[in-house]
């Protein structure tokens, strides 16, 4: 049922093909789109051996609107707490239009880095079927943790789950 509610949520998306949903522990996909914001080619795959925070977003979703500064703050500590080398979040916009994508970052700078991926190529990918949807990411390039949608102790789950995964192995 589960594939098939993805498949069809995926054809109402303008995705071809079925979404599978990306379970934890698995392996987690390449992500990577028009570099709005970050260094040049940014993407997930240059990310590994750190902890990341892959954040599927869109400048109409609501609930982006209030995670995406959550995380920015996140972000911040944990570089300042001496985690940057360890430690990033990554954000891809499924906006279809990348000017909206980069209106929005004008108007609501973050500081991490954002990629556009206007034909939902690293959406399909991971199966993304609500918005926001992120993906906590372990060391070995792992879901850790899948969010779909935002709630009030979303920043604080992440934050306590990126700390656990970022303390060295006893």
């Amino acid at each position: 049922m589960r594939g098939l509610v993805a498949g069809l949520l995926a054809g109402f998306l303008g995705w071809s093909g079925a979404a599978l949903a990306l379970e934890p522990g698995a392996l987690v996909p390449d992500a990577a789109g028009v570099v709005l914001q970050g260094p040049p080619g940014i993407r997930l795959s240059q990310l590994k051996g750190r902890v990341v925070v892959v954040d599927f977003w869109a400048s109409w979703c609501g609930p982006c609107i209030e995670s995406m500064p959550k995380l920015d703050h996140l972000r911040k500590r944990l570089h300042a707490e001496g985690h940057a080398d360890r430690f990033e979040v990554l954000a891809v916009s499924l906006d279809k239009d990348v000017k909206l994508a980069r209106r929005y970052l004008e108007a609501r700078p973050v500081s991490y880095p954002v990629v556009a991926d206007p034909i939902g190529i690293s959406a399909q990918r991971f199966g993304v079927w609500r918005l926001p949807a992120t993906v906590l990411v372990d060391l070995e390039g792992r879901a850790h943790m899948i969010y779909h949608g935002y709630g009030p102790e979303f920043s604080a789950d992440i934050e306590t789950r990126a700390r656990a995964l970022l303390r060295p192995a006893p």
